[in-house]
C-alpha cells in the first residue's frame, strides 16, 4: 500500500513497493513512465504516479512473467491501466457511481505533471 502523500525518496521506495535500489535504478533507464525530479540538492524525488508505475511494472514481469519488451508495451499502450480497472469491482448498471477516486487520482496525475514541469 503506498503512503498518503504525493512525493517520495529513493530510499522509501524499497519499503514501499519490494523492489530492490538496483532494480529500480534500471528500469528508470527502460521505462519512461518512471521519471524523477532532482531535488536542490540532486537527491531523486519520485511521484505517486512513478511509484505506481514501478508497482504496475514489478506485477507485470515478477507476477505476470512477462519479458522487459513485453511490459514496456503494455505501458506504453495503456494495458497496465486497463489491467488495474478489470481487477477493481464493476458496479451494476443501476448502481451510483463513486467519482471521488477518479477526480482525486486525475488532481493528482495535474499535480504531479504541474511538480514536474515547475509550473
Amino acid at each position: 500500500m503506498i503512503p498518503n502523500k504525493s512525493n517520495f525518496k529513493f530510499q522509501e521506495l524499497t519499503p514501499i513497493t519490494g523492489v530492490k535500489p538496483y532494480v529500480i535504478r534500471f528500469w528508470e533507464t527502460e521505462f519512461p513512465e518512471i521519471d524523477p525530479i532532482s531535488s536542490e540538492g540532486g537527491q531523486k524525488i519520485y511521484s505517486r504516479s512513478d511509484v505506481e508505475s514501478i508497482l504496475k511494472i514489478k506485477k507485470l514481469l515478477f507476477e505476470d512473467k512477462l519479458s522487459i519488451q513485453e511490459a514496456k508495451q503494455r505501458m506504453s499502450t495503456g494495458e497496465a491501466e486497463m489491467l488495474e480497472v478489470e481487477a477493481d469491482a464493476v458496479p451494476e448498471k443501476s448502481a451510483a457511481i463513486d467519482m471521488r477516486p477518479f477526480i482525486e487520482k486525475s488532481l493528482q496525475i495535474i499535480q504531479d505533471i504541474k511538480f514536474k514541469r515547475n509550473w
